[in-house]
């Protein structure tokens, strides 16, 4: 479950019997802080005057929160996010060429052939000589 903290966060009370559920039901629960004030973003500390005293006991806080910042760190934050999701690190060539593959790009036939053998295209042959792509 992700848990979207911002200053208007804990507004409907129904959030709060969705995330008791959660944890009821034992599910991993990752929380995006929200800093940017342009979305809604605030200080941590709102959070303990607003968050229901009931999670605040269960310890629902005793989990790091994921900070969102904006601007030249706003691209990072996503990513920490996403791995915090779950989300596996993938090359830029393996992703690309997968991704080619899956929309036929690799088994085109060039116009007026008469083979059923799929080709590559000199495009394709393009994407072999791509660098791989430094993770974060």
């Amino acid at each position: 479950m992700l848990l979207y903290l911002n200053a208007d966060t804990w507004s409907d009370e129904r959030l709060a019997e969705q995330v008791k559920q959660a944890r009821q039901d034992r599910l991993k629960i990752v929380m995006a802080h929200e800093n940017d004030l342009d979305r809604g973003g605030c200080e941590f500390a709102k959070f303990f005057e607003t968050t229901p005293q009931e999670l605040i006991n269960a310890g629902l806080y005793d989990a790091l929160a994921i900070a969102c910042f904006p601007g030249l760190h706003h691209e990072v934050s996503l990513v920490l996010l996403a791995k915090a999701l779950g989300a596996t690190p993938v090359s830029a060539r393996s992703s690309i060429r997968d991704s080619l593959s899956k929309i036929g790009r690799f088994t085109t036939v060039p116009r007026g052939s008469t083979t059923s053998d799929p080709v590559v295209t000199e495009e394709d042959s393009q994407l072999e000589q791509l660098p791989e792509v430094e993770q974060v």
